[in-house]
């Protein structure tokens, strides 16, 4: 099971059609396009910061490579650093560029893919407007607030149990 997060447009009304649309996923862990074809994957989520960085990160290498007499694996090693950056944070970095764009993450959805993610995250969006008497909703979230839980530290069922 893999771990999304869905990102909707501020202020965006329950179950329109047209704002459903506009749901983004973005799978939560590795990038593995980006370390293989790193400046693709980038282009494809039109990530221009990310880009700009990634051109800066290879220049700079590039400099320090040529500047400092590197042997040809630790220069290899060396350009392989952006690509590791952009395998570790790259859909961070997409969550950066939506939350930019006025979208905010408003859940977490598991699922063997984005497809079964996607169809559990508006079953749920369904469910919790269709469903009377709800908590009230905060920034077009999609899904009911729940009530605060007691703050419990350890494996005490209540808080001050068994000291």
């Amino acid at each position: 099971m893999k771990l999304f997060t869905a990102h909707e447009p501020k202020g965006m009304r329950p179950r329109d059609e047209r704002a459903a649309e506009k749901v983004v996923f973005v799978k939560d862990g590795l990038a593995w396009p980006a370390l293989f074809f790193p400046v693709i994957w980038i282009l494809w989520h039109r990530l221009w910061l990310g880009l700009l960085l990634y051109a800066l990160a290879f220049g700079v290498l590039g400099a320090a490579a040529f500047l400092g007499g590197l042997s040809n694996g630790a220069r290899m090693a060396l350009f392989l650093l952006p690509n590791l950056w952009l395998w570790l944070g790259g859909n961070d970095l997409r969550r950066t560029k939506l939350a930019r764009c006025g979208l905010v993450q408003t859940a977490a959805v598991m699922g063997k893919d984005r497809d079964e993610a996607e169809q559990r995250f508006f079953a749920a969006w369904v469910r919790a407007d269709a469903t009377p008497n709800t908590a009230p909703r905060t920034s077009g979230s999609a899904f009911a607030v729940r009530p605060a839980e007691p703050a419990i530290l350890g494996v005490f069922p209540e808080p001050g149990g068994l000291r």
